[in-house]
C-alpha cells in the first residue's frame, strides 16, 4: 500500500469514532457554552496528549498492553474511574443550569472562572475510557500494524491523518456551543446546561452497563 492508500484507509476507519457522539463531544459543547469556543480545541489537545504516546506504546508493546487492558479487574477499575469523573462533571453542569434558571440571570464565566481545565478533561476522558483504549487494540490496530510495516515515519503520517479529525470535530463542537448560547436567554441557557449534563450522565451509565 502506498502513502495515499494509508491516509485514505486511516480516514475511512477513524471517521466513525472521531465524529461519533460521546463524552468528549458533549464536554466540548458544554465548554463552548461558557463563551470559550477554543475549549473544544484544548480538549482535543488533551485527548492527543494521552492518545499519541498510547499509540506509540501499542506499536512497541502490543501483546503486553492487550493482556493488561483485557484483565477484568483493570477494566472495572477504569470504568469506575471514568464513570465517576463524568458523573461529577455532569452534576456540576446540571447544578449550574438549575441555579441559572432560578436566578433568571445568565452567568457566563470565562475559562479562568471555570472549575475544569479543558486539557485535563481531554486527558481524563481519554485515558480512563476503556472503550477508547480497546479501540486502538482492535479497530485501530490494523492501521498501526500497516503503518509500522511501511516504516516508523509512516506511523506518524497515519496518526496525523487520524488526529486532525478529532481537532476538527471537537473545535467545531466548541464553536457550536458558543454560537448556540448566544441566541438563548438566561433560562434557555440554563436548560441547555441541564440537557448537556443529563447527556453526560447517560454516557457514564452506558459505559458502566457495557462493562
Amino acid at each position: 500500500m502506498d502513502l495515499v492508500g494509508l491516509v485514505v484507509s486511516t480516514v475511512a476507519i477513524s471517521v466513525s469514532g472521531a465524529l461519533s457522539p460521546g463524552p468528549l463531544t458533549a464536554s466540548a459543547v458544554m465548554i463552548g457554552t461558557r463563551r470559550f469556543a477554543k475549549g473544544g480545541l484544548l480538549i482535543a489537545l488533551g485527548h492527543m496528549i494521552f492518545e499519541f504516546p498510547y499509540v506509540l506504546i501499542i506499536a512497541s508493546l502490543y501483546s503486553s498492553i492487550e493482556f493488561f487492558l483485557k484483565d477484568v479487574n483493570v477494566s472495572y477499575a477504569l470504568t469506575f474511574a471514568v464513570s465517576a469523573f463524568i458523573l461529577f462533571f455532569s452534576y456540576m453542569v446540571i447544578r449550574e443550569g438549575i441555579s441559572i434558571i432560578r436566578s433568571e440571570a445568565r452567568r457566563m464565566k470565562e475559562s479562568k472562572g471555570y472549575a475544569f481545565n479543558p486539557v485535563l478533561i481531554g486527558i481524563a476522558l481519554t485515558g480512563l475510557n476503556p472503550y477508547f483504549l480497546l479501540w486502538w487494540l482492535s479497530v485501530g490496530l490494523p492501521l498501526i500494524q500497516l503503518s509500522m510495516s511501511m516504516g516508523f515515519p509512516l506511523l506518524l503520517v497515519m496518526y496525523g491523518a487520524h488526529v486532525w479529525m478529532d481537532y476538527f470535530w471537537l473545535t467545531l463542537m466548541g464553536f457550536a456551543g458558543e454560537s448556540g448560547v448566544k441566541i438563548l436567554k438566561s433560562k434557555g441557557y440554563g436548560i441547555l446546561l441541564i440537557a448537556l449534563g443529563l447527556i453526560l450522565a447517560l454516557f457514564a451509565m452506558n459505559i458502566s452497563l457495557k462493562t
